[in-house]
């Protein structure tokens, strides 16, 4: 009784297929060949075109009269980041966080025409595209995609008073800032100031960037803070992608 029942409901919903080709659930005037009134329970995979996906996959939509398709996110599902949407697709945004390991020890540079590379960044917070490398002396990055991206760097500096102190970023090949803060050094010699580089702009990928700071005479980075209500991490920078 049961398969009879079965059988005859697929003889009418093949009847009203051919006749009308499209049917109609909770509705009288179907618009698609399929057209659904109310809610959609599914309960096993959604086969789009013969395929189900693979595990961790999207459903991204074409446009109408294109079929939907399913697609990976691009940075991958396992990347720590944020997520963010660019030109319609769903990526894991890029994103470096470097703090000061110990304290860095930059020389003198008369006229102060040439940067140094800031080494002992060292102490990796997060490079979700692993597009940073630091060591005692030095330090480079990369940008994955050519964007605008989000600049931070937090510097506290030791230095001679009255002095004019830079930080900021360099780009490798053209041998020039990209950004960078500079300010008359106004605390006392050997005291403590800080510099903070706070910018968005872009980056191009393929180019080669380094954090860099210059000054005319011999200055020092610091890597902690200190003082009677303690100590910590104090000299820190991070690239972020907007968009």
């Amino acid at each position: 009784m049961i398969m009879s029942k079965y059988f005859f409901f697929l003889i009418h919903m093949l009847f009203f297929s051919v006749c009308f080709s499209q049917i109609g659930i909770n509705t009288q005037t179907p618009q698609k060949t399929l057209h659904v009134n109310g809610t959609l329970q599914v309960t096993n995979e959604i086969n789009l075109g013969g395929s189900s996906g693979t595990s961790g996959q999207i459903l991204r939509s074409n446009g109408p009269g294109q079929p939907a398709t399913w697609e990976n996110m691009a940075g991958g599902l396992n990347s720590t980041g944020t997520v963010m949407v660019v030109g319609g697709k769903y990526v894991v945004a890029q994103e470096i966080t470097v703090n000061m390991a110990s304290d860095f020890a930059g020389p003198a540079v008369p006229g102060a025409t040439i940067a140094t590379n800031i080494g002992s960044l060292t102490d990796e917070v997060i490079d979700n595209e692993n597009r940073y490398s630091g060591n005692g002396s030095s330090n480079t990055f990369q940008v994955s995609a050519d964007g605008v991206y989000k600049v931070i760097m937090n510097m506290q500096l030791s230095t001679t008073n009255n002095t004019y102190p830079v930080v900021g970023i360099w780009d490798n090949t053209t041998n020039l800032w990209v950004a960078r803060v500079n300010d008359v050094f106004a605390a006392p010699t050997n005291g403590f100031q800080t510099y903070t580089l706070m910018t968005s702009l872009f980056l191009a990928a393929g180019k080669d960037y380094s954090f860099r700071a210059a000054n005319t005479v011999a200055y020092t980075i610091k890597a902690l803070s200190s003082g009677a209500t303690g100590s910590g991490p104090v000299s820190e920078v991070s690239v972020k992608r907007l968009k």
